[in-house]
């Protein structure tokens, strides 16, 4: 968990002693970890950084270890931002490649790698050809947030006939799409015939790219009924398959990065265990039976799946159920 945060073994090290020992001094830790106090340095200068410790008010010049549900949720809020970032930055390059595209002449012939099909008419028809041509995979971006009744229909009828063949089915859309009753259900029937649904915070224009050999993308990103430009040049497709993977990389599947609904008593126990409670002091602290709370925090271990109790603190942080 700390490595997908960013902190290395010596880092994480270096944390968990100051969390077990506040009063320990740069030579005690380095002692302790068979370091030099060089290197305990930088780990401070990093986990200073990444707010995991921060400067004592009684002692100017000494640290002291964040609770990691405290510092953890602070680090995830920081690189959720970055990410968000990243996917806009990657978005409106992608805008401008496809408007480059559309402004270079208006091609027609599937042979020259660029074809320029007029109206929605012309889109679905492609898009069925390509969905019945399909022999490998077939990856969708769907932004917009929720999709009408009719795209809905239309998708999952050209999916269900390329995934009866074995033909693998990728799809991100946006996070927002998880509150569309209609959405959902078309993402969940996908991931129950064995295609694939992810969303992510923001997305490039859409697009939908067949075995890596053809792409269907707007002619207008602002206005997706005037048409599209079905690609096939290698050369053009090669940064859209890319784009697609690190946004699929950077997206959440069902299921993971949504805010999860806990009671109250759940989410204080996993914020004491997170501080480094055992169950005995968790279950003290929320007055219930050592029983319950081993059952409850079972429980959600099980949601969350951790294999330890400290890592589901972490995992729930990160997830955003604290």
């Amino acid at each position: 968990m700390f490595t997908v945060l960013g902190l290395e073994t010596k880092d994480e090290a270096v944390y968990r002693e100051m969390l077990e020992s506040p009063a320990l001094g740069v030579e005690e830790i380095a002692a302790r970890l068979a370091t030099s106090p060089d290197r305990v340095r930088a780990c401070l200068d990093k986990l200073f950084e990444l707010q995991l410790i921060q400067e004592s008010f009684e002692a100017p010049g000494r640290f002291l270890a964040v609770e990691p549900a405290v510092g953890i949720q602070q680090l995830l809020a920081r690189q959720r931002d970055e990410l968000i970032e990243r996917q806009r930055q990657m978005a409106d390059s992608h805008a401008s490649f496809i408007r480059m595209l559309a402004g270079t002449g208006s091609a027609s012939s599937r042979g020259s790698g660029v074809e320029r099909l007029e109206g929605m008419d012309a889109v679905q028809q492609r898009l069925r050809e390509l969905a019945r041509d399909a022999a490998r995979e077939v990856l969708t971006f769907m932004p917009g947030g929720p999709q009408s009744a009719a795209a809905l229909q239309a998708a999952r009828h050209n999916d269900e006939h390329a995934l009866a063949r074995g033909v693998a089915i990728r799809t991100i859309g946006l996070d927002g799409v998880r509150d569309d009753a209609a959405t959902l259900d078309y993402a969940r029937w996908l991931t129950e015939q064995r295609g694939e649904f992810r969303t992510a915070a923001s997305l490039p224009p859409r697009m939908v790219l067949v075995d890596g050999a053809s792409a269907l993308i707007p002619i207008d990103p602002d206005n997706t009924r005037k048409g599209a430009l079905c690609l096939s040049d290698p050369a053009l497709l090669a940064p859209l398959l890319a784009l697609f993977e690190q946004t699929w990389e950077r997206s959440a599947p069902l299921g993971t990065e949504h805010r999860h609904t806990l009671t109250d008593r759940e989410r204080a126990l996993l914020t004491y265990i997170a501080q480094g409670h055992t169950d005995e002091s968790a279950a003290k602290q929320l007055h219930l039976s050592p029983r319950t709370t081993r059952r409850m925090m079972a429980s959600l271990m099980d949601q969350l799946g951790a294999r330890s109790r400290f890592e589901a603190g972490l995992k729930a942080a990160r997830l955003g159920w604290l």
